[in-house]
């Protein structure tokens, strides 16, 4: 299966939504940087932002699930499954970015508190309602934890500093975004163990490994987000299959919509004893996220279906921005707050609007920051030849 291909349309959508996703991320946490001190947490402000965020994150996992599932098609041989492949197509996608992130941010951190910038003592500098974070701050101790993305997912081991019953630690605080790094890699190796079961039963050792240590974490988060991504890649298989086009495909998917959202409004929102159970053990605004990203996922196969049949094509403006989505995810908030510790003393006094358009001017800056390094950490060919020359010169293949 290894000719598996998307169509144009459906891969304009899907770069689209990647990179706007991330572009919306960005955004947000330079808005909540530097307006959060004159609006403060919990405000209108604050959590539209913070929904609007997490919301875009779903469209991100909705979307690595779809092409996730494209890949483990395209890497599965007549004999089997080709895991040095896929194996070295998720790493490469995941590591130079996440690399450039922790240097990043350790330069960030060296910078503002080796200069004794603002910020390396305290960010507040009086009238702040709140702020994002309270000073610079680095824990070295979570560098190898962030690296090996197994903060959130890896239960607490005995040489860690970490409690019995805690995860491993990170990821660094001046890199918040890159707490779903570490969810997104780890549904990377269930696919891929599981996929390796076409090579035979032996697999199943691993995978049941993986599976039992991600049960004894029950880390409810990871296992919702995991759910949305596992819709992504269901969304996947229809589309490589065909069934996302047959006749009754949309009609089906309408049903399924109203029915997860009179769900929604019944059980979750509605005041019933058994809604109040269900919001009682698994929390009300997690619970309406997954419900939420199921709808999304949905319109999303709605979308595909349309575009592929009037054979739409998006502007180069919105598909580009998938090419550098990864990089601006991973490396805007440490530039946010270093340009926070420059632009916080200038502003400071000033109203609202004026944190405004230096929050604008910080993200545009960041943004081409972020375009000009995902030449390098995102080019795929680039990558792969110096992996195959590292590879070679170490004498492993």
């Amino acid at each position: 299966m290894g000719t598996v291909t998307i169509k144009r349309p459906t891969s304009d959508l899907m770069d689209a939504l990647r990179g706007i996703s991330a572009l919306v991320v960005a955004v947000v946490h330079a808005f909540q940087i530097f307006i959060i001190p004159y609006c403060g947490f919990w405000t209108y402000p604050h959590l539209l932002t913070s929904l609007l965020a997490t919301y875009a994150i779903v469209a991100f996992f909705i979307v690595s699930g779809f092409m996730i599932c494209i890949s483990v098609l395209r890497h599965r041989t007549y004999g089997g499954f080709n895991s040095i492949g896929f194996a070295k197509a998720r790493i490469l996608r995941i590591y130079p970015p996440l690399i450039a992130a922790i240097l990043i941010t350790i330069a960030v951190y060296l910078i503002i508190s080796g200069f004794g910038l603002h910020g390396a003592v305290s960010y507040r500098l009086g009238g702040e309602l709140d702020v994002v974070r309270e000073n610079a701050k680095l824990e070295w101790s979570a560098i190898p934890t962030t690296f090996l993305l197994w903060y959130g997912v890896v239960p607490c081991l005995p040489f860690a500093p970490c409690l019995p019953g805690e995860f491993m630690p990170g990821p660094l605080i001046m890199d918040g975004p890159l707490w779903t790094l570490s969810y997104e890699w780890w549904l990377y190796i269930l696919a891929f163990l599981t996929a390796r079961l076409w090579n035979g039963w032996r697999a199943a050792i691993p995978l049941a490994l993986v599976i039992l240590m991600l049960i004894y974490g029950r880390n409810l988060l990871f296992y919702r987000f995991g759910a949305i991504w596992f819709s992504g890649f269901v969304l996947g298989l229809f589309y490589v299959y065909g069934s996302l086009f047959s006749a009754k495909a949309g009609r089906w998917i309408l049903y399924a919509m109203a029915a997860l959202l009179v769900f929604a409004v019944v059980v979750i929102v509605g005041g019933s004893t058994q809604g109040r159970m269900l919001l009682d053990v698994l929390g009300r605004g997690q619970n309406l996220m997954v419900i939420t990203g199921l709808v999304l996922t949905l319109y999303t196969g709605l979308m595909i279906r349309r575009f592929e049949v009037t054979n739409i094509c998006l502007p180069k403006l919105l598909t580009g921005t998938a090419a550098f989505s990864y990089t601006i995810y991973v490396i805007h908030y440490p530039l946010l707050m270093l340009s926070y510790s420059f632009l916080h003393p200038l502003i400071h006094g000033k109203s609202w609007v004026v944190a405004a358009l230096a929050a604008f001017g910080a993200t545009v800056l960041i943004t081409f920051l972020a375009e000009r390094l995902s030449r390098i950490v995102e080019n795929r060919s680039l990558l792969s030849r110096g992996f195959d020359d590292a590879v070679r010169r170490a004498g492993i293949a």
